[in-house]
């Protein structure tokens, strides 16, 4: 193994033609990613969502994994126990839902819609190609790291290959697949190695629902960049009734998402509220039966109501807005934006204007419409009969400015669709250094405040909106350095 490994860095280094190339032209703007899954309920949910945006991202693996709520056990009968889970003694596996329903589901079903997604947008991937990259990574227990399996030496080779591009390692269950591949690669080879692949690695943590983060990929791997973004369930996590019903808005309501998710032959895989599905082999996740529905924690809502798409946090960041910015957390988005709370490790901000979790929150109606222009898309073979996201492009990207000054932005704006478009321009007050307001116009008119310092930086974000059934937000953002 070691002598094998060898012959593969040596090519890496060098350039060898044994070794993967890299990434074509067309796709090398993309980021390149794996998602690593325990398939829970709402993993599912966040699967269906992720699977129309595969046009935006690289998407380079689809893992299996365990977690402290999923695990399958060794088939040999071995219990298992950890304090302070959900289960109060030995058990010989976890509400483990299995490994085909990526395969058997939810690919065979974007298969059958896939001809339309591409008269949309050619860059959707075909099923054939994401079925072959869908691997069974460390599942048998919480935290098992003890062994090679197909998905960490998927991501130890991705991470040794010569695509120069940052690759994004998705943790929607536990992060212990992705740790028996840093490992893998630890003992293999020397420092040298182990800074390069540092470099290469971000880790988007759906939380972290195991311990290897703690005990393993922490004090062994400082240098990798870990975003752990569990504060963003308070927009995508579980919805539950506490007494207020749907707090989430008319988008996330029953009506809403069964007239315009939940439809066809890929769309009504999704799960919501009391919608009749449950994942295979987990008896707790039965939501469509209001006497067995998680109680206690969570009661459910109304049928159909936005249930979860907790792993939604881990690939917002990734999507294709105008204004993401994978590689350099501190500028929100969609997937909101963090501050760095360790040594290389961040964290969704607490609250934005004054209100806890708005930085997921504040983008949220604009993703769920795009998620259902993008489900309309598997319906609809006609590009002319669908909405497409418009574009904007801000001028200048960035500028200096005194304090006091006045500075004009212009936004060029375009629709493929020829639709209407509603321009708007907002100070991102919290993006930016200069802690106070600062005044907008809404034609761009940016006035910089007396009392800015040199050096402060403001940010303003130009967004457009047009007018189709399912109304489409792009976005671009201008920094303004004060001198």
């Amino acid at each position: 193994m070691l002598k094998h490994w060898t012959a593969v860095l040596a090519g890496c280094l060098l350039g060898a033609t044994a070794v993967a190339a890299p990434a074509t032209a067309g796709t090398h703007a993309k980021p390149r990613t794996v998602v690593t899954t325990d398939m829970e309920q709402d993993d599912y949910a966040s699967l269906i969502r992720y699977l129309l945006y595969t046009n935006d991202v690289d998407t380079q693996g689809i893992v299996y994994t365990s977690s402290r709520f999923h695990w399958a056990g060794d088939g040999r009968g071995t219990e298992f126990f950890l304090p302070g889970r959900e289960y109060t003694t030995p058990q010989t596996s976890w509400r483990w839902t299995g490994t085909r329903t990526i395969q058997d589901e939810a690919l065979r079903a974007y298969g059958r819609v896939h001809p339309n997604l591409v008269r949309h947008d050619r860059d959707y991937p075909s099923a054939r190609s994401l079925l072959a990259k869908v691997r069974v990574g460390n599942i048998a227990f919480e935290g098992d790291m003890a062994h090679d399996t197909p998905g960490s030496d998927l991501i130890r080779d991705l991470l040794l290959d010569r695509d120069p591009r940052p690759l994004y390692l998705q943790a929607w269950g536990g992060t212990n697949t992705i740790a028996r591949a840093l490992k893998s690669i630890e003992d293999d080879f020397g420092v040298h190695v182990k800074e390069r692949v540092s470099r290469k690695a971000v880790i988007l943590a759906s939380g972290f629902q195991d311990e290897t983060y703690a005990s393993y990929i922490a004090p062994h791997w400082p240098g990798i960049r870990v975003e752990e973004l569990s504060a963003g369930y308070a927009t995508w996590g579980y919805n539950c009734d506490r007494g207020q019903g749907n707090t989430r808005g008319p988008l996330f309501s029953g009506a809403w998402i069964r007239k315009n998710i939940q439809i066809g032959p890929y769309g009504r895989l999704y799960r919501s509220w009391l919608d009749g599905q449950a994942m295979p082999g987990d008896p707790l996740d039965i939501f469509g039966d209001p006497e067995k529905a998680p109680g206690g924690w969570c009661k459910p809502l109304a049928p159909y109501d936005f249930l979860s798409e907790g792993d939604n946090v881990a690939f917002n960041p990734l999507l294709d807005t105008g204004i993401q910015a994978p590689d350099n957390p501190a500028l929100g988005g969609w997937g909101g934006r963090a501050e760095r709370t360790g040594p290389n490790l961040w964290t969704l901000v607490p609250a934005e204007n004054g209100i806890a979790g708005y930085t997921t929150r504040r983008w949220a109606d604009a993703a769920q419409n795009d998620f259902a222009a993008r489900m309309s898309w598997t319906l609809t073979p006609r590009f002319r009969a669908a909405n497409h996201a418009p574009t904007v492009t801000a001028r200048p990207a960035s500028t200096t400015a005194q304090p006091g000054a006045t500075v004009r932005l212009t936004a060029r704006t375009s629709d493929p669709d020829r639709d209407h478009l509603t321009t708007s321009w907002w100070h991102y007050r919290e993006e930016g250094t200069y802690p106070g307001a600062v005044a907008v116009s809404p034609r761009g008119v940016v006035t910089v405040p007396a009392d800015a310092r040199r050096g402060q930086t403001i940010s303003v974000i130009v967004q457009a909106t047009d007018d189709g059934e399912f109304p489409l937000t792009r976005y671009d953002r201008v920094i303004i350095t004060v001198r």
